[in-house]
């Protein structure tokens, strides 16, 4: 029988399957894809992710070193570059709204909330990429975020 907890952030309350969503995570045998964006956002990984979502992270059994998904989506008129990607926990969202929003055209967006003027965060339910078995993917819980960061790796290496 998994314990359950509660946990509250913002507007959001989440039950949450913490010992199973961390027994995933600690199984998992992680490798990044190699491409340069990706080696540009783990080796700034660290300031990517802000204090407080690296805790909530921990709270759900996450470990934040281990996206599900990791996307480039442009190089900002800044200089900087914009990111977003997901992860996994076993629960459900008891309040607070589900971040993701239909479009008319039958596309879809995410309503996320900003954290900093750098990293953004919504949660819905879903398990596009998931690290869990497939029989437990329709009590999964993705936390959807878009980050900004700077181009840490050889500028030789940058994409445009």
């Amino acid at each position: 029988m998994q314990m359950k907890k509660e946990i509250t952030y913002k507007e959001w309350t989440f039950e949450v399957e913490f010992t199973r969503t961390k027994e995933v995570y600690d199984n998992v045998s992680f490798e990044e894809c190699g491409c340069n964006d990706c080696k540009n956002f783990s080796a700034n990984r660290e300031n990517i992710f802000p204090t407080e979502i690296k805790k909530l992270l921990e709270q759900f059994g996450v470990d934040y070193k281990k996206e599900s998904e990791i996307c480039h989506y442009c190089k900002l008129e800044n200089g900087r570059h914009y990111y977003g990607g997901w992860f996994h926990f076993k629960g459900r969202i008891v309040e607070g709204k589900d971040c993701k929003v239909n479009l008319p055209n039958g596309g879809f967006t995410f309503d996320t909330i900003p954290i900093n003027d750098d990293f953004q965060i919504g949660f819905m339910k879903g398990s596009n990429l998931s690290f869990f078995d497939k029989e437990e993917s329709k009590d999964l819980i993705q936390i959807e975020f878009l980050a900004n960061s700077d181009w840490v790796i050889d500028k030789e290496l940058e994409s445009e």
